[in-house]
């Protein structure tokens, strides 16, 4: 089972979450060669509770994972903490709707969760946690104590990383980090535009649906990882077309107000 753990739903946090996008980015990971992938938009997103409505209403649910046209999907989200660094937090949907009213004081970044505080919470609800791109260069989660790092379940080897610094840079720099604190490495596109899915791929020997699936194989690293020789290019593509996206709904914005002010 092909998976990418970093996949957002939404363009931007501040952008309402687009069903037939989402659908898309599902059609382009199966073609791709993945088989699931965490839903994992930012904690703080506007529209975040949209997606899980979405998938909610639409899909059936069977272990800890949508269905969707033979497509699994996992939910989660990414939280930024405090003094720098994100982390995914992925769960049943029950479980991830209890945190994310948890997290409600916390959304603001001068009073993101403390490291610790968030660690808690995911193991209370038994939740695959993820350090994602730990080097990032204004998202150190390096820099964070060691004895909240080394609860985490796995670290992210992270496609916009790679983008920008070189696989050999950042693998090396997420494998000895891994090896430190003594937990795995997994892969994520990090994408917010179709065309990055299936750039990498965590490989599982087994199926998983479930949370506890999920975490058992990931420990006993029963998997490979796949980088796709295509990367920077599909990077490039989903980055320019997603920021044409971004400028295309600002100008329509401003021109409904312009209407709305004559």
């Amino acid at each position: 089972m092909n998976i990418d753990f970093h996949v957002h739903g939404i363009l931007s946090k501040k952008l309402k979450f687009d069903s037939e996008l989402f659908l898309q980015g599902v059609e382009y990971a199966k073609e791709n060669g993945l088989d699931g992938f965490v839903l994992c938009e930012h904690f703080n997103a506007i529209d975040l509770l949209s997606s899980y409505s979405y998938l909610e209403e639409n899909y059936e649910y069977v272990g800890d994972r949508y269905i969707v046209d033979g497509f699994s999907v996992f939910i989660g989200m990414e939280v930024d903490i405090r003094y720098g660094g994100h982390v995914i937090v992925c769960g049943n949907r029950e479980d991830i709707l209890k945190i994310r009213n948890y997290l409600e004081p916390y959304t603001s970044k001068s009073n993101f969760i403390p490291f610790g505080k968030l660690l808690d919470l995911g193991e209370k609800y038994n939740c695959l946690m993820i350090g994602s791109h730990p080097y990032r260069e204004k998202h150190k989660l390096y820099l964070q104590p060691k004895k909240y790092l080394e609860r985490l379940d796995a670290l992210d080897l992270n496609t916009k990383d790679i983008y920008k610094r070189g696989l050999s840079i950042v693998e090396e720099e997420v494998a000895t980090l891994a090896e430190n604190l003594n937990i795995p490495y997994v892969t994520g596109s990090d994408s917010h535009y179709p065309v990055q899915l299936g750039t990498v791929k965590t490989c599982f020997e087994n199926e998983c649906y479930t949370i506890n699936d999920l975490k058992e194989n990931i420990k006993s690293k029963k998997y490979v990882i796949e980088i796709s020789k295509a990367l920077k290019l599909k990077v490039y593509t989903s980055k320019i077309t997603k920021n044409y996206i971004k400028k295309q709904i600002k100008l329509s914005k401003n021109n409904y107000k312009n209407l709305k002010s004559n």
